[in-house]
């Protein structure tokens, strides 16, 4: 049988491929954002949900928009609760919306 065992280059490897897809899902999520920021105005509530989605991106792969998320929450509490829900794991997206099943 042929094991691989893993070496230190392989580690190295593994840890700047997930630095690359870290640093691609943070630049996807501010293009998502800017995306949202653009169609705004446009009639309907498209853009919100969309600058929400650019955000939870960048929040969940960026340590340090992460920072700054959690400085901005202790400052303004009640304007960041209902992104904190939409953080979680399990976010409650219809809840959040006000529909019910």
């Amino acid at each position: 049988m042929n094991k691989r065992v893993l070496r230190a280059a392989d580690a190295f490897t593994l840890a700047q491929f997930g630095r690359v897809i870290r640093i691609t899902l943070v630049v996807l999520g501010v293009v998502v954002a800017m995306l949202g920021v653009v169609i705004a105005p446009l009639p309907g509530p498209l853009g919100l949900p969309v600058i929400v989605l650019g955000l939870m991106l960048v929040l969940r792969n960026s340590f340090k928009a992460r920072r700054q998320f959690v400085r901005f929450q202790l400052a303004h509490p009640k304007i960041v609760r209902p992104l904190r829900r939409l953080l979680r794991r399990d976010p409650a997206v219809i809840v959040f919306f006000g529909s019910s099943c």
